[in-house]
């Protein structure tokens, strides 16, 4: 079976409102209900702008039991980060700007690549690439 790529990352979160906004903010993600989550559990796909999702949003509060030994915002051990392939350096960066979110930018101009570094609400590294930047 060979693999084509990451399909969604899932994120576990306290604070569905302030993750989603996050991710519609910074991103440009729309978030839409998500009808197969396990009944009475809340929870947002993030999606991109053809519909594809890319971050699946699990409102921990809602989900009973499931999820007690996991506390969003602490390390997740062998997970470090996920890495997007993204477009449009100077306006994301200008929008992280805007919403005064810390940051680190790399670039890699033998590669042909720049890196925007930042973390979510939940704790969660994201690292955002732009070929060709």
């Amino acid at each position: 079976m060979p693999v084509s790529g990451v399909d969604h990352v899932n994120i576990l979160t306290d604070a569905l409102e302030a993750t989603a906004s996050f991710y519609e903010q910074v991103l440009g993600l729309t978030r839409s209900e998500n009808p197969t989550i396990a009944k009475g559990t809340a929870g947002y796909w993030m999606r991109d702008a053809s519909g594809s999702a890319i971050v699946h949003i699990v409102d921990r509060t809602t989900a009973g039991n499931r999820y007690d030994a996991y506390r969003p915002g602490q390390p997740t051990n062998a997970l470090h980060h996920f890495a997007l392939r993204c477009t449009g350096f100077a306006e994301t960066v200008a929008k992280i700007e805007e919403l005064g979110l810390a940051h680190r930018v790399a670039e890699h101009p033998a590669m042909g690549l720049r890196q925007v570094f930042l973390v979510d609400p939940n704790a969660v590294n994201l690292e955002l690439n732009f070929a060709g930047a």
